[in-house]
């Protein structure tokens, strides 16, 4: 199923416009009807059973206790499936990408580079101790809060090949994953995965903005620590000496040598002086991260601490956001017996967050709990439904990521 603008995904997910597009899917703001709120939807395809392990594994982080409300965390909070598309949703986040703030300030100064340092470290310290691996840190997957020249926040997203320690692949050898640049050394050596190689990736997001590479310029693993030391040499910010020796520790290349990621968070200090004193470019510059998404019709956005919060304004904005998506020529519906127009449900799969340590077929994929029918003098509705190949995917997705058996996880990787 293509994709288009004004398109509604299982009844529920109303796409606006593409924000982005990537090797797993395209990134669009997007309407959450259940809540009446913008959000941002990941589209993916049920192309190959890469792409649905990957959506498996971005749906299982988001419901992992806790993680879904850390304030460094960006995890899908839902997701929604209709013929061969998934979709995940997840707040909206304004501010843009690390590598794009780098892209247009350069090189940030070594106390900005700590703050943002701390807050990837908190994420990852939760993330650890809920036995998940990232394994794809890099600038383009640490959002930012668009906070204009006050303190940054900073959130890690894109959880699409995180691992959980109960994964069976967890200590496979022989197979690099990562980005380029931003992988631990013992990853191209075939290690198995382990928490060290997110810190030792964690360094190397910090390395890149103390002093950008040019694009598509990458060092040997083995060479970062004397491009740290040639970026910091001449550098008279106070914090450039403490974050020097801490990234030197996160960059060994012995993993167990290196700080965990609670460890290195807690060497970084929070900040004593106002943000304009330290939200600053290497050289001095202020750094403003500014809104790089302009809000439609002023609806409420999908808070970050999550969308239960909206659960209160919901009826309201339903029925104008139900209105909104009909054509301009169609007759009203009569009202329901609770007073809210009655909606359009396609055939389609609704996600519901199950912990990965329980059963993780459970709910994953089920019909609509509500059927209402199509308005009689109503445009006709797009076809829908979740195709049979499409829902077996799925299951044998699942069942491969709960470890079921050993044969179908090398058959789908």
């Amino acid at each position: 199923m293509t994709v288009i603008m004004s398109d509604v995904i299982a009844g529920r997910i109303e796409l606006l416009h593409p924000l982005a597009r990537g090797a797993s899917g395209s990134l669009w703001r997007a309407i959450d009807r259940r809540y009446g709120a913008v959000c941002a939807a990941k589209v993916m395809r049920q192309r190959d059973g890469a792409d649905v392990l990957r959506f498996v594994r971005e749906q299982t982080v988001g419901s992992a206790q806790g993680l879904g409300r850390h304030p460094h965390l960006l995890p899908p909070y839902t997701w929604v499936a209709e013929d061969d598309t998934i979709v995940l949703v997840m707040p909206l986040v304004h501010g843009g990408t690390l590598a794009g703030v780098l892209a247009e300030h350069g090189a940030l100064s070594p106390s900005l580079v700590a703050q943002l340092l701390r807050q990837l470290l908190d994420a990852l310290a939760a993330m650890h101790e809920s036995h998940w691996v990232h394994r794809d840190l890099k600038p383009a997957n640490l959002l930012l809060e668009a906070t204009g020249d006050g303190a940054p926040h900073l959130l890690l997203a894109d959880f699409g090949i995180a691992l959980h320690e109960t994964d069976v692949r967890l200590t496979e050898t022989g197979f690099a994953h990562g980005t380029p640049g931003f992988m631990a050394p013992e990853i191209l050596e075939g290690a198995g995965t382990s928490a060290a190689q997110d810190v030792w990736a964690a360094a190397a997001c910090a390395l890149e903005a103390l002093g950008p590479l040019p694009p598509r310029e990458r060092l040997e693993p083995t060479e970062l620590p004397a491009r740290l030391r040639e970026v910091l040499a001449h550098c008279t910010d106070p914090a450039a000496r403490p974050l020097e020796a801490l990234l030197q520790r996160m960059l060994l290349i012995d993993p167990a040598a290196r700080p965990t990621a609670a460890q290195a968070r807690d060497h970084i200090p929070l900040p004593t002086s106002p943000p304009a004193a330290w939200v600053r470019t290497a050289d001095g510059g202020p750094v403003l991260i500014l809104d790089q998404i302009e809000a439609p019709d002023a609806l409420p956005e999908v808070p970050l601490e999550g969308p239960e919060t909206l659960a209160g304004m919901a009826p309201r904005l339903h029925e104008r956001l139900v209105a909104r998506s009909r054509s301009a020529t169609s007759p009203p519906p009569a009202p329901s017996a609770a007073g809210a127009p009655p909606v359009q449900q396609p055939a389609a799969a609704v996600g519901t967050m199950t912990p990965p340590s329980g059963n993780t077929t459970e709910r994953f994929v089920q019909g609509p709990t509500r059927a209402t029918p199509a308005p009689q003098s109503g445009p006709a509705p797009r076809r829908g439904g979740v195709t049979a190949t499409g829902v077996v995917l799925l299951l044998i997705a699942v069942l491969s990521f709960a470890g079921a058996t050993a044969l179908l996880w090398s058959a789908l990787s």
